[in-house]
């Protein structure tokens, strides 16, 4: 094996205390020349047999089964019916968040293990409200993050209960019904990308953005910790539900894609350990590279945005030295 075959193999490096293998790999079916079976493993590794993906579309199911008023209860707008949707959501939120950094930094049940950065959550930092960027992130994604999540599925749900929104069944479009699910992930990825691309642009990240990138170092509370304007704009996608024909588990299942993977996608961990064989992935080390060196992987690896766009970074030295030129180039520091 060659010194780069070993910089590039998973472990721990002088910028790392661990990473993945290298370089960060991407979707394949936008490939050239194609690759079939690569694409079918992605996939299938993005699905079963036990993945985040699985866990939203089931935990979606169980909501629509047993945690939501009956349509016809949001025909009309009621303190009611929202305050159960809030209250939900907020749960939901500090299980999701709360019991990983409980797990990997209250108990540090698996110590150091996949932990990409060898720095934790910020303490007597004035940047952060009270100085604590863990309860600065608390604040913002419950008070803020939360409430902009509900008012956008407030929309959506009087839009399914008053036929505004284009309902399909399981029985009534089997096909569409699964084939939907394959989708959504790159929808989220295109709508991401461009977001979060315009909301680096210097003016708006100075005014907007910035509240997400104080924090460097990363941790489950991070990831929905953003200023109200980027909450408004990032969980404007479910308002795709009112055009696209689907069921409204996909709707559910959307809306925590988005929310409860950020507790996950921002751990800091490759891999939760749960056993001594039992691993569940739930970092990304794709936005990872984002969170320390931020004017590079604006979206994430369903769909190679910043590869066409030239600004993706696959965890080498030199994407590293040609991210922070553009870093120079863009805020002159």
């Amino acid at each position: 094996m060659s010194d780069t075959d070993e910089h590039l193999k998973a472990g721990t490096s002088k910028e790392w205390n661990w990473h993945p293998d290298l370089p960060v790999a991407v979707n394949p079916l936008f490939s050239w020349p194609p690759k079939p079976m690569a694409a079918l493993r992605w996939v299938t590794n993005n699905w079963l047999p036990m993945t985040e993906y699985t866990i939203y579309a089931l935990i979606a199911w169980v909501t629509w089964i047993w945690l939501l008023p009956p349509l016809e209860q949001m025909q009309t707008l009621s303190w009611v019916w929202v305050l159960q949707i809030w209250a939900r959501n907020l749960i939901l939120m500090i299980i999701f968040a709360q019991g990983l950094h409980l797990w990997l930094y209250g108990w540090k049940r698996q110590g150091d293990d996949f932990k990409y950065d060898r720095r934790g959550p910020a303490r007597n930092a004035r940047t952060f409200l009270w100085n604590d960027q863990y309860w600065d992130n608390i604040t913002y994604a419950l008070l803020s993050g939360v409430t902009i999540w509900t008012f956008y599925d407030v929309i959506v749900w009087i839009g399914y209960a008053n036929g505004w929104a284009p309902m399909i069944t399981m029985q009534s479009n089997p096909i569409w019904f699964f084939t939907l699910f394959l989708f959504l992930p790159l929808i989220q990825s295109f709508h991401f990308y461009w977001i979060h691309r315009g909301l680096h642009i210097p003016f708006f990240y100075k005014r907007v953005h910035s509240v997400h990138h104080r924090s460097v170092s990363v941790a489950p509370w991070s990831g929905f910790s953003m200023h109200p304007i980027e909450h408004f704009f990032y969980m404007s996608l479910l308002l795709i539900f009112l055009v696209i024909p689907a069921h409204p588990i996909h709707f559910i299942f959307m809306g925590y894609w988005l929310v409860l993977s950020t507790a996950t996608s921002h751990a800091g961990f490759e891999d939760l350990v749960l056993g001594e064989r039992a691993h569940l992935k739930i970092g990304s080390f794709h936005h990872q590279l984002h969170h320390r060196y931020f004017e590079c992987n604006y979206g994430g690896p369903e769909m190679p945005w910043d590869n066409w766009f030239g600004s993706f970074h696959d965890g080498s030295p030199e994407a590293t030295q040609r991210v922070r030129d553009t870093k120079k180039r863009m805020h002159g520091k």
